[in-house]
């Protein structure tokens, strides 16, 4: 009677393990992963601040990811990259061999050299081919080749996303254009976010730029009047509600379309 009491018990206990190890496995499976880059300040901190908040396992790019202190301490997973080194790109794709990524935010940019000419920025009089060419190499040739370096991971995912940063600065219609490299580079990162779509549509991507709107970070500096945590807490349900018609489009951080 013993034994038989003992096996029950044994059995009904084997079961409910059995049942909370397959919970924590689906628990896991479930579990989004955000690529971000750029994530040791400003719009890239921010981004992996809420979405750690927010349960994804966040993997946040730094150049000196020893430096990344803060990015450390919000739990997330820091690794090396340089947006502009094939290297670094690489040794990134090995590293995370396997590993699903459900989205990539291409957010790492630079501005380019500023106190030069009128309002502290260039004209065509002082204009270098060296600032256009670190411009160009970071905000459009910097997303292309990391998304293609983490295309593996980003096709182990359910829905993919890829959210390439830009700025409303790009928009051909926009008639101040004296930040040279920067509104000529992120001009170039929208015809590689339509091509993305073009390319990878039909593999269940979604692919979109996005203006975060003019915000008090170190390129946005003080004269900002939005602060990023109000600017990516809009941009956050805009990307996690985001649907296969929406791709291909350029989207302003409030959720509103904006013309190319």
């Amino acid at each position: 009677m013993n034994t038989i009491r003992f096996t029950l018990i044994f059995a009904i206990l084997s079961s409910i393990f059995s049942l909370s190890v397959h919970a924590d496995a689906e628990k896991q499976e479930e579990a989004k992963t955000i690529f971000i880059t750029g994530a040791n300040r400003g719009l890239g901190l921010e981004f992996a601040t809420q979405y750690a908040a927010a349960g994804y396992h966040v993997i946040g790019s730094a150049r000196s990811p020893e430096r990344a202190t803060e990015l450390k301490a919000i739990g997330a997973e820091v690794v090396k990259l340089d947006v502009t080194s094939e290297e670094d790109i690489a040794a990134l794709a090995e590293a995370l061999k396997g590993r699903k990524i459900d989205i990539l935010i291409n957010n790492a940019g630079y501005f380019g050299p500023v106190g030069l000419g009128e309002k502290g920025r260039p004209t065509i009089e002082n204009l270098t081919r060296e600032e256009m060419t670190d411009c160009i190499n970071v905000n459009t040739l910097g997303p292309i080749f990391v998304t293609q370096g983490l295309l593996p991971n980003l096709k182990l995912s359910k829905s993919p996303k890829i959210i390439n940063v830009s700025t409303r600065s790009s928009i051909l219609s926009q008639r101040d254009k004296s930040a040279w490299g920067y509104s000529v580079s992120k001009t170039a990162l929208n015809m590689a976010t339509k091509c993305m779509h073009t390319n990878l549509k039909k593999q269940g991507f979604i692919v979109i730029a996005l203006a975060p709107g003019h915000n008090k970070t170190d390129m946005g500096t003080d004269r900002a009047k939005m602060e990023p945590e109000e600017s990516i807490g809009e941009i956050i349900p805009l990307i996690d509600g985001l649907k296969p018609n929406q791709s291909g489009r350029f989207w302003y951080y409030d959720g509103s379309e904006l013309p190319w």
